[in-house]
Parts: structure tokens; C-alpha cells; sequence
């Protein structure tokens, strides 16, 4: 089905925006064409022919039947969180179960549980996510499939026609908008980020409330990224790599490549080939890509990763890292490098950084708060040593300030976050009402008083954070040049 647009106005809307934009960035914004949902869909308008008795929304339906069987994937016991997980699988010992998948998307008007689908198909499903998991709701993973098992490709409101997705339930994020408006901003500054629309979930006809139906990051034939011809002749020449947590089996980690950055205790987790999946993976397809990885490596963290023969500049997309990096710094988004991080290579092109999960980004982590004075992302992984080269630092800085006047200002996403919650309407109340006493049980973040217990206050925070984030790095982002200063830069390596 092919994504509907309101009416003009909308449309003269965007294209105001985008051509408001700095030059470099509206080449990007007109290059991907990037769906805001609460710009292009009409915002809720009762029925007039039935009451309030009748489950009525102007966001698309996912209705999943399981069959009267559980979800896999959860985690069984009490184990802390850092501890290695243990999943739950099915009665049959699968980590999938076989589901029936509903999608209800009118073209005009509203959306009842009553309505004809707009498509219906089998998927294999299970829960997904780490700390995630642990929450009463869930997020999901959803990999379609035909009749017979085999992937079943089918475009989802609106977006490209793919078999694997997933359900993000903004749980922890009591805003609701925190995953939804990053991805959003990073598919305008940035060549890819996953595209995603809100929708209300029914699992065996239990509401779940509002989730994000998300593209998962992989390669796609018309959408996501372009990671097919593997091999070029005999040079590789796409395939993507995953840093995480060893344990999450729902992502289909499929090798562990050992890299530098592991064995250098840079990251604790797993560097792992994402793409080739396993079916196309074969031993010598994983030694190439882990060797390429490696070269790509020994010239980042070697004394000539800024020299012009070594250069890293040789080897990664630089205006990518520098989006990257960026707005994972703005939003503070701890989990940026260490885990939910995604680097890619397609064929003929150098590495580059895809966006992933912001749920614990602007201030809201659940171990502890963290304020919005301090840069964190130029000690993680690649940016340790890209941080430090004078033009790298240098470009950082004049594009922060470059973003600062559009998709960074505190008016542009203090409006995005007005207009978002605005558009969900009635939707998010009655997210809200549906998971009030889970939240009255469990108060994730710590101290206790950094829970907000509304709305509302939630999105008070939120702005607040922003705004003292923004002023903050307006007057303190300049040191990223002092860090990448020349005599400093040599003393460090030497």
C-alpha cells in the first residue's frame, strides 16, 4: 500500500522545512525523502456512526495471534541484567514461534479492530531486546513468512517492502517520542537511518498500547541499506557488523570476528557479522570480512591513523561519523558504541555508523543520571582516535553549530515533540491508562526521584534536559578542538 499524504499543504510543509535546511543537509533531506508521520497522516477524528464502545484509532492496528502459546524470548528467573541472559524458547525448544500478523491501515478514515486488513500473513515472532525485555511490555521482533517458511516480503505502512521488523514499545521512554523523533532527525542529517511509524498493538486481543513499528537494520532490495554483491570479483564489498551484548540470540548475531577493539577491552561485548546472514555465510565469506574489518583497524589505532597514506579518513564515510557521533553526543545516548551499534560497508563505499536505540538517551538511564554537562561519545570505540585528529574535530564543531540552527534548535524539537504528541492524541492517553499500574509496581530509573509519573511531566523533563544540554554544548563543544590539538594529539600516541 502506498503511503498516503494528507493533502498539500502537508506536502508544502515539509518541502518549506527541508529548504530551510543548510545547503549540505538538504541535498540529504531531498535525497531520501524522509515520511514524518505526524506531518503526513491526519490526526484522530471520531466516527460519527458508532459510540466509544467501539475500539476506534487513527494509527494503523497490529493485531498478533499466537495461538493461545507464549512469546519466546523472555527471561526466566531473576538475573541481573548483567549477568549472561537465559531466554525462554517454545514448547517444540524453537527461539521463533509461528504467528498470525494482522495489519489494519485504512486508506481514509480511522482503523477498527472489525476492518479488513490491509495485509495478513504468518511470521515467526519472539521477544527481543536486553534490558528491554525485562518490561512488562515487551518489544518484539517480527520476521514474516509465507505458507511454506519462506521469507515473505510485504511493505508496511508505507515503508519498504521487507520480511523482518520490529516493535519497539516505548516503555521506559514515558514520552513516547524519544526513538520515534531521533530516528526521524538522524534519516534527515544522515544518508540511512531506520524509517518507523507508530501504531496500537493487540496480542491475543490483549491492547498493548502504542509501539514503533521500526525497519530492522540489514540489507534490503529496494529500502535499508544496499549490502548485496558481497563479493566483487574476489575484494569484499558489503556486509554489516553489529557491537553488543553476546547474549542477544533474537538479533541472529551470526560469528563473533574478534576484533582489536575486543581484545583491547575497548568494548566488552561482541563485534559480529550481521550481514551475511548464516545461510550465505560461509568460513571463508567470515575470514575475508574479519580481515577487512582488521585492516580498517591496525590503520585506526596504529601511530599513522592521520597520516594520508593511513589515514582513516581512507577508510570511513567522515561526514557519517561526524553525524554519528553528533547526535549521539546532543542526546547523550549512552548505549553509542558499546552496544546497539552498527557499522556498515556497501559495495564500493567505505565504513559508515547507522543510528540504533535511543531509549536511554536524554537523561534517561536507569543506573544513574546523567547531566547534561559533560561530552562522553569521543572516548568510545573509533571516536578515541578519530576524536583526536584536528580536521575531524574541526568539522565536528562547525557542523554542531550548523545543527544548532535547525534540526538541534530547542524550537524545532520542542515543536516536534508538541506536534508528535499532539498528532498521537487520544492514543497516548490511552497508553498510559493501559500500563498506569505497571508503573505504580516498578520504577525503573534510580534514584526513585528521577521517575516522572505522567505524561505531561515526562515531557517536561525532556524539554528541560534538552535546553540545558543545547546551552551547555553552545559554550563547551569547542574543546573537542583542544583534545585533537596537534602537540597533545603526538604526546598521546608517543
Amino acid at each position: 500500500m502506498k503511503y498516503r499524504v494528507v493533502c498539500i499543504l502537508a506536502a508544502a510543509v515539509m518541502l518549506a522545512a527541508i529548504f530551510s535546511l543548510p545547503a549540505v543537509s538538504r541535498e540529504t533531506a531531498e535525497k531520501t525523502r524522509r515520511i514524518h508521520q505526524h506531518l503526513e497522516e491526519p490526526g484522530y477524528t471520531p466516527c460519527s456512526d458508532h459510540g466509544d464502545e467501539v475500539f476506534c484509532s487513527h494509527l494503523p492496528l497490529v493485531l498478533i495471534d499466537t495461538g493461545g502459546k507464549s512469546v519466546p524470548g523472555a527471561l526466566t528467573g531473576e538475573e541481573d541484567r548483567f549477568d549472561e541472559a537465559i531466554y525462554t524458547v517454545t514448547d517444540e525448544g524453537e527461539d521463533y514461534l509461528n504467528v498470525s500478523v494482522k495489519v489494519i491501515d485504512n486508506e481514509s478514515g480511522n482503523n477498527h479492530l472489525s476492518d479488513v486488513p490491509d495485509f495478513e500473513t504468518r511470521s515467526l515472532f519472539r521477544i527481543r531486546g536486553h534490558q528491554s525485555r525485562r518490561f512488562e511490555k515487551s518489544p518484539y521482533l517480527l520476521k514474516f513468512v509465507d505458507e511454506n517458511g519462506r521469507d515473505n516480503e510485504i511493505e508496511v505502512m508505507g515503508m519498504d517492502a521487507h520480511n523482518e521488523w520490529a516493535l519497539n514499545g516505548p516503555y521506559l521512554d514515558k514520552s513516547l517520542v524519544r526513538n520515534y523523533m531521533c530516528y526521524n532527525i538522524a534519516g534527515e542529517m544522515m544518508e540511512y537511518a531506520p524509517n518507523c511509524r507508530y501504531c496500537e498493538v493487540f496480542l491475543n486481543g490483549d491492547y498493548r498500547g502504542v509501539y514503533l513499528m521500526v525497519e530492522t537494520i540489514t540489507n534490503g532490495d529496494t529500502g535499508r541499506l544496499d549490502l548485496a554483491n558481497t563479493y566483487k570479483g574476489t575484494e569484499i564489498s558489503g556486509y554489516l557488523l553489529r557491537i553488543d551484548r553476546p547474549t542477544e540470540a533474537d538479533l541472529e548475531t551470526t560469528r563473533d570476528i574478534y576484533s582489536f577493539i575486543e581484545r583491547s577491552n575497548k568494548v566488552l561485548e561482541d563485534v559480529a557479522i550481521r550481514y551475511p546472514g548464516k545461510s550465505k555465510l560461509t568460513d571463508e565469506l567470515a575470514h575475508d570480512i574479519e580481515m577487512d574489518f582488521a585492516a580498517f583497524e591496525k590503520a585506526l589505532y596504529s601511530y599513522d591513523y592521520d597520516t594520508e597514506e593511513y589515514g582513516y579518513w581512507n577508510w570511513v564515510d567522515v561526514d557519517n561519523f561526524v553525524d554519528y557521533y553528533l547526535i549521539n553526543e546532543f542526546t547523550h545516548n549512552v548505549d553509542a558504541g558499546i552496544y546497539s551499534t552498527y557499522i556498515y560497508k556497501e559495495p564500493g563505499e567505505k565504513f559508515k555508523l547507522c543510528v540504533w536505540d535511543f531509549n536511554n538517551a536524554f537523561d534517561n538511564f536507569i543506573e544513574t543520571s546523567f547531566g547534561a554537562e559533560k561530552l562522553t561519545t569521543y572516548e568510545k570505540p573509533f571516536f578515541g582516535m578519530i576524536s583526536r585528529e584536528e580536521t575531524f574535530a574541526e568539522r565536528t564543531v562547525e557542523r554542531y553549530h550548523e545543527l544548532r540552527k535547525s534540526w538541534f534548535s530547542d524550537e524545532y524539537l520542542f515543536d516536534y515533540i508538541d506536534e508528535t504528541l499532539e498528532w498521537l492524541g487520544p492514543t497516548a492517553r490511552r497508553n498510559s491508562e493501559r500500563w498506569a499500574d505497571a508503573y505504580e509496581n516498578y520504577e525503573p530509573l534510580v534514584p526513585d526521584e528521577r521517575n516522572v509519573h505522567s505524561l505531561e511531566e515526562a515531557v517536561e523533563v525532556l524539554k528541560g534536559w534538552i535546553h540545558a544540554r543545547g546551552e551547555w554544548l553552545d559554550k563547551n563543544i569547542d574543546v573537542l578542538k583542544a583534545v585533537a590539538h596537534p602537540s597533545r594529539n603526538k604526546e598521546y600516541n608517543h
